[in-house]
């Protein structure tokens, strides 16, 4: 009886056993989708750079007086018959300079401009490279649901920040004994991986779980119909300043650039965007460098090329606002130019050898404690039926 009654207990905590490992199994997919996204991140914070190494329609030596944003202009459209320019990014000396394009048939292209000689050395049409795999990594390309869905992964990755904290007991000694066991066998030699990655990727873990944590909640509330509120009302041209024609008028961009660096001379250039209604203003983007990680924006009239405002850094903006660009900043490494971006690729690649050798010292031992489940449920079924 005593026997009967012990098998019966044997059997039901196999049988328990084995549900708390289907319950384990059945959590793999969320780290097979956090892995996709650190990957997917990693490679579109240096995306734009990438592109420059297989394009080659994207490079400029940089040596030369640059010209001015009306020749480049008028070499894009030269190149691309009925296009019209509609902005211009300069993305260092070693780049070309990107005119981005309305063709006549309602589609897009780039053209690729060499900002010393003026000669367009390629055209790209349609979304690039950049665009795509950051609408890959940010939401699935399919918004609102697949920017939930990857936003929603900062709760279990800020989980396994803090547990891994808990769990790991002095875990600063990584930082100046780091230990990997080469040598070991494979599972002690992840281990230490994990352990190693997981000390020094610390901080960037946490930026990126509190950013997307704030991407989160910003887009659900604003969905709920809360909304943090901080927005302004947008910088539009005075109606009696647009002039009266039959025609679209010609914007001088170099007049509008001008009068944008006049008002901020340490401005480093990036983005100029013209118009695209008659009330809108010429936009001038760059950074001056006093606060890395807010850039400039000055308005331009595009009829008169006086300024209207002169927006960004840490005044004219509401605390929504630079919170959202501050998060926005961290969160993508956009700021501080090439030397940020590669601080930003090398941590978010330890991140990501992070959860991978986390999946599979997690794999391996679910997949030995099943099999043992298993075995211990059909020796009970066994010892039963004798």
């Amino acid at each position: 009886m005593f026997r009967a009654e012990r098998i019966e207990m044997s059997g039901g905590k196999s049988r328990t056993r084995l549900w708390f490992l289907w319950h384990s199994w059945l959590a793999m997919p969320i780290w097979a989708f956090l892995f996709f996204i650190c990957v997917t991140g990693t490679i579109a914070v240096v995306s734009t750079e990438i592109t420059w190494l297989v394009d080659p329609s994207m490079r400029a030596s940089g040596e030369g007086q640059p010209l001015p944003p009306g020749a480049l202009i008028a070499a894009a459209e030269a190149a691309a018959p009925g296009g019209r320019v509609e902005s211009l990014s300069w993305g260092g000396s070693h780049m070309a300079v990107g005119a981005e394009m309305a063709l006549p048939d309602g589609t897009f292209t780039t053209a690729w401009v060499n900002p010393v000689t003026g000669v367009v050395q390629g055209l790209s049409p349609g979304n690039s490279f950049r665009q795509f795999i950051r609408a890959l990594h940010g939401w699935l390309m399919t918004y609102p649901t697949g920017w939930y869905l990857v936003t929603a992964l900062a709760v279990p990755l800020a989980g396994s920040l803090v547990t891994g904290l808990v769990v790991y007991k002095r875990f600063w000694k990584s930082f100046y004994q780091p230990r990997i066991r080469w040598k070991q066998a494979p599972r002690v030699m992840w281990g230490d991986l994990h352990r190693v990655a997981g000390t020094w990727s610390i901080w960037f873990i946490a930026v990126i779980s509190i950013t997307s944590l704030w991407f989160l909640i910003y887009i659900a509330l604003f969905h709920l119909g809360i909304g943090l509120g901080g927005g302004k009302a947008p910088v539009m041209v005075a109606r009696d300043q647009i002039p009266v024609s039959a025609v679209r008028p010609k914007i001088d961009a170099d007049a509008v650039v001008a009068a944008a660096m006049t008002a901020l001379p340490e401005m480093r250039l990036r983005y100029l965007h013209l118009p695209d209604t008659a009330y809108d203003t010429a936009s001038v983007f760059g950074s001056s460098g006093q606060v890395p990680l807010l850039p400039d924006i000055v308005r331009v009239n595009p009829y008169t090329a006086e300024v209207i405002v002169v927006e960004g850094g840490l005044e004219g903006s509401s605390g929504v606002e630079l919170t959202r660009t501050i998060m926005r900043a961290l969160h993508t490494g956009d700021f501080g130019g090439l030397p940020v971006k590669l601080i930003w690729f090398a941590f978010g690649s330890l991140m990501s050898l992070l959860v991978f050798s986390g999946m599979l010292i997690w794999t391996k031992r679910t997949a030995r404690a099943t099999v043992e489940a298993v075995r211990g449920l059909r020796t009970a079924r066994a010892s039963s039926n004798a």
